[in-house]
């Protein structure tokens, strides 16, 4: 009959066959995917709330290392392994789940070989019958390889060349030790290090070549390198210059024409021209090409920052009130690095304005002249005044963390009124003084520190020109410390010391401003600016010596957002040395900080443990930009 077609005994059709090996090969989803078909075709299948769509479709399966003691070695298997990484991604089938195992196997060796474990081995067992199924990773790591020979090699033709090479000790290497590639390719990075630090401007790493020897589990690395020429110093070729001197930023040049070539000066030339502030982009390399003599001129490429900047800042404090700061500075006022500051600040209590110039390399590369003068109108809790200060210091930085300077300076105070002592008129005094300090700073970073520290110490003969004025040494050390507990979350212990004391007067016989106070958000905060110390019922008068402390838990919760719990403590004394008649006053607090890409803003709420009647609040508040300390 037209139109009908008649199977044949016994002869199924080619695509059901196809359909059964397909089905073979990918395992038994298909299976349940024909019979769910088949169901849906009958009518016969119910819907069900505990196969969603979210359910993971495929082969679930489980992993396991078994023979891993090394919990470094552990996690790095972990970390290469396909198997662990794409778990919650089951694959289709035990044929596609065999394709990652032996992707594994292969990354499983490259670690084994960086960790110097070359005869190291895996054995898998898969077992399907198993709900989940499982995979069974059984590690053998063999023994471990230690480096027994480091060599080098130079290009053809030049074997019998006379070079000095690095030694082990120099690239960071032990030997006899475990090997680890981490190692090797530290080490390769100073082997051009190492070159360029003995003449070799040019040098180049061009091949290394690891050999393992599995009958003495020994290493021995050869490195190919080719040194290139030897060569001297030639002249800084300087490009980008614009409102910079040329002739400025050689003098501040650390190596000689003629000198061996040392990599060494090139880096200790860049810090210098970061440190002048002057830059936005830095490059000190030697030219591609020796001139005629032998000498590899040194091409200084640089790009101008703006040399210019204004800053404004405002700050609350409960005891101090509003507060405000505005500045602006010069960065190469004369073409040569000079810098010219100018501030002025006002709140209820001080109105000030200040002048500062510095005149880089002065007679020396490392040396600065210093010139400052500040006058400021004072009404304070302890006096009402007005002082105009004038200095000139020379400064040197001997090295990366430590400065001194050395100066002569003139102050003028004119207390109007000396709060304690209402009895008495205003008085002027005058003084020459000569300024000594130093500063050991290993901090970080200056505005957010986590790391380091700050100790300065300032000493001050000061000789009074006038007859209200007398002589005196003012001494001051002030040190501060930062010590990170916990990288996440962000937990940093911060500590703050203070000394200071004026050493051969009666406290009163120095003037009000140059007294020594405790209180407030500088110091300790929970009590009213000025008042912790020496008392005349409740007007500070000022002491001879001074001590207090801070101490901070920096938790930094998020990107945006930390909390500061605190404890300060000390006290103003009117005398330098005990006994006291002055007890150390206490308070705490808790802060809250907001991190902004200008510092962080800060908001401290702080109350006095040793509340006094009738002259401590219940509590301070201090907003500002920037930590405490």
């Amino acid at each position: 009959m037209q139109g009908l077609h008649r199977e044949q005994p016994g002869t199924p059709r080619l695509w059901v066959v196809g359909v059964l090996l397909l089905c073979l090969l990918l395992g038994p989803a298909p299976f349940s995917a024909l019979a769910g078909e088949a169901a849906d075709g009958a009518g016969a299948s119910e819907s069900s709330d505990d196969a969603g769509d979210d359910a993971p479709k495929g082969l679930a399966y489980e992993v396991e290392f078994v023979g891993v003691e090394d919990e470094d070695l552990l996690a790095l298997l972990n970390k290469v392994s396909q198997c662990v990484q794409l778990k919650d991604k089951p694959p289709a089938s035990a044929f596609l789940l065999r394709n990652r195992i032996e992707d594994d196997k292969a990354a499983f060796q490259k670690v084994f070989n960086s960790k110097g474990l070359f005869a190291g081995t895996v054995q898998v067992e898969v077992k399907l019958e198993s709900s989940p199924a499982k995979v069974v990773f059984t590690v053998d790591t063999g023994p471990q390889f230690l480096l027994k020979s480091v060599a080098f090699k130079l290009p053809a033709g030049e074997e019998n060349r006379r070079v000095e090479h690095p030694s082990p000790e120099y690239l960071g290497l032990k030997m006899d030790q475990a090997f680890t590639a981490k190692e090797i390719l530290a080490a390769q990075e100073k082997i051009v290090q190492f070159y360029g630090e003995h003449g070799f401007p040019h040098a180049k790493v061009e091949d290394r070549k690891v050999v393992a020897n599995f009958k003495d589990d020994a290493v021995a690395v050869t490195w190919l390198t080719d040194p290139g020429p030897s060569a001297d110093f030639g002249p800084p070729v300087f490009s980008g210059l614009k409102t910079v001197r040329q002739s400025f930023l050689e003098e501040e040049v650390p190596w000689k024409q003629g000198k061996k070539f040392d990599s060494r000066l090139l880096a200790k030339y860049r810090k210098r021209l970061v440190g002048m502030g002057l830059f936005s982009t830095i490059r000190v390399e030697p030219a591609e090409k020796l001139a005629a003599d032998d000498r590899v001129p040194i091409n200084v490429t640089v790009i101008e920052r703006k040399q210019r900047t204004i800053k404004g800042g405002v700050d609350y404090k409960t005891d101090e009130g509003p507060g405000a700061k505005l500045s602006w500075e010069h960065r190469n006022l004369f073409g040569a690095g000079e810098k010219l500051y100018l501030a002025a600040g006002a709140s209820p209590i001080e109105q000030y304005a200040e002048a500062s110039f510095d005149k880089p390399a002065f007679y020396h590369p490392l040396q600065t002249l210093n010139l400052k003068a500040k006058a400021a109108k004072e009404d304070k809790e302890a006096y009402k005044g007005t002082n105009i200060t004038g200095q000139a210091s020379l400064r040197r930085q001997f090295t990366k963390d430590f400065e001194a300077g050395v100066g002569p300076g003139y102050r003028h105070s004119k207390i109007e009124k000396d709060k304690s002592r209402p009895w008495e008129g205003p008085r002027d005094y005058h003084f020459a003084y000569l300024s000594m300090d130093m500063t050991y700073d290993t901090r970080d970073d200056l505005l957010d520190p986590s790391r380091g520290g700050l100790v300065s110490l300032a000493l001050a003969p000061y000789y009074g020109l006038g007859s209200d004025s007398s002589n005196f040494v003012r001494a001051g050390l002030n040190a501060t410390h930062f010590f990170k507990i916990l990288d996440k979350p962000g937990l940093i212990f911060a500590g703050r010391l203070g000394l200071g004391a004026n050493m051969g007067a009666a406290a009163e016989d120095a003037p009000a401003d140059l007294r020594w106070y405790a209180g407030g958000g500088g110091s300790i905060r929970g009590y009213p600016y000025q008042t912790v110390g020496p008392l005349r019922s409740k007007t500070p008068e000022g002491g001879a010596s001074v001590f207090v402390f801070s101490t901070e838990l920096r938790l930094r919760l998020n990107e945006y957002f930390g909390l500061v719990p605190f404890l300060d403590g000390g006290s103003a004394f009117s005398s330098v040395l005990p006994p006291y008649k002055q007890i150390l006053r206490f308070g705490a607090g808790l802060g809250f900080r907001v991190y902004t890409p200008v510092g962080p803003i800060r908001l401290d709420l702080a109350v006095p443990l040793q509340r006094r009647e009738n002259i401590d609040q219940i509590g301070q508040v201090y907003i500002s930009i920037g930590q405490s300390f």
